[in-house]
């Protein structure tokens, strides 16, 4: 595993850490909160409304001692997530009102101080893209070396054997991660999301057009844990399928 990666609050920038602690319900602190529109409580949505592509230049970060995340603002300001100024300064990133909610309800253990909102899609444990994968899109694409931030994986698995989208072949097996065995379920259905600007990286339609003709809008795969496990980067991959 070359990176390893947690998102506090989705749609935004997260973090990559050495190790990441999951369970069958997913990644210890990954998603727990999201940015919404207090007019609608709906979650922000970047692929799918311009209104909310700021969003990729916020960073979010926990600490493992920190009982909640913190916002960081691309002039560097940080704000914890209970903060009383924090909706002020995203009104004045996003130009419009927005907050910060919780995932979930009572019985999921979330954050009662929060307003709740409903996630948009059902969460899966581990997003795993493999850098075989990245290349094949850039040359199927004839694109420039793709930047593995764009698609958000929680693992990113340096690959020395193997060309083209090789977590196809996964679907449906069990793949080993360290001591770990881990059961590989389905393939990541792509969104706007993957050409959408962010720090450092370009907005690049051709991306997702890239990702439709050649494999079925697919990249990467999502995967499960059958018992709480600590992965940590350098821990090697094995996949005999």
């Amino acid at each position: 595993m070359a990176e390893l990666w947690r998102y506090p609050v989705s749609s935004v920038g997260g973090q990559s850490l050495p190790q990441l602690d999951v369970s069958p319900a997913g990644i210890e602190g990954d998603r727990r909160f999201a940015l919404f529109d207090p007019a609608n409580g709906l979650a922000a949505a970047p692929e799918r409304e311009p209104r909310w592509r700021p969003a990729l230049f916020l960073d979010a970060l926990r600490d493992k001692s920190a009982l909640l995340p913190q916002l960081r603002f691309p002039d560097g300001e940080t704000f914890w997530l209970d903060d009383s100024r924090l909706n002020h300064r995203l009104e004045a990133h996003f130009g419009f009102a927005a907050g910060i909610g919780a995932y979930g309800g009572l019985d999921d253990g979330a954050d009662m101080r929060f307003p709740i909102v409903s996630n948009r899609y059902a969460p899966a444990a581990l997003h795993l893209v493999t850098t075989a994968s990245l290349r094949a899109l850039a040359d199927a694409g004839t694109l420039p070396p793709l930047d593995h931030r764009r698609f958000r994986p929680s693992v990113l698995i340096e690959t020395e054997e193997g060309d083209g989208f090789l977590e196809n072949a996964w679907i449906g097996h069990d793949i080993k991660i360290g001591a770990t065995m881990v059961t590989v379920t389905e393939p990541t259905r792509r969104c706007g999301l993957t050409m959408v600007a962010q720090p450092a990286i370009d907005e690049e339609p051709q991306v997702l057009r890239t990702i439709m003709r050649h494999n079925a809008r697919n990249l990467g795969v999502y995967a499960t844990v059958q018992a709480p496990v600590t992965l940590s980067v350098g821990d090697p991959v094995y996949a005999g399928i």
